[in-house]
């Protein structure tokens, strides 16, 4: 009979030091700072790598879905420093094949507007080059 106490006792003691180490980890983990994803980050530009500043936009066309698509297909051209035409020192390269893309050219991608954040989310599926098949 004393067994049973004993590792009943034991148990609740095993229970209530998980508990306890569970509650300082989280105190741990919420002490540390997180940098929001929306608060002072930069986007950098696929095509060019260039930080974009706030109020700066991709230059991009963007293709009617079919009628229960859940993503667009989109050419991403650049972003201010990399299109129309590419200021100095900056080099237009695909993300994908890493090849320079023409100054008239162009990234194929995929953009989903259903996304958690309620942003759009782009994928980047690469270039007129490397991505032929995908036309």
């Amino acid at each position: 009979m004393t067994d049973y106490i004993i590792m009943g006792l034991a148990a609740i003691v095993i229970i209530a030091a998980l508990m306890y180490f569970r509650k300082l980890l989280k105190k741990e983990s919420s002490s540390v700072p997180h940098a929001s994803s929306s608060s002072g980050t930069f986007v950098n530009c696929p095509v060019c790598g260039t930080p974009l500043l706030p109020g700066q936009n991709l230059h991009s066309k963007i293709f009617r879905p079919a009628a229960a698509a859940p993503d667009q297909l989109c050419y991403v051209y650049g972003c201010p420093s990399c299109w129309p035409q590419c200021k100095p020192g900056i080099k237009r390269t695909c993300p994908v094949c890493h090849k320079d893309v023409l100054q008239d050219g162009y990234l194929i991608s995929r953009m989903f507007n259903k996304t958690k954040s309620g942003k759009p989310h782009v994928i980047i599926n690469g270039c007129g080059n490397c991505n032929r098949h995908s036309r």
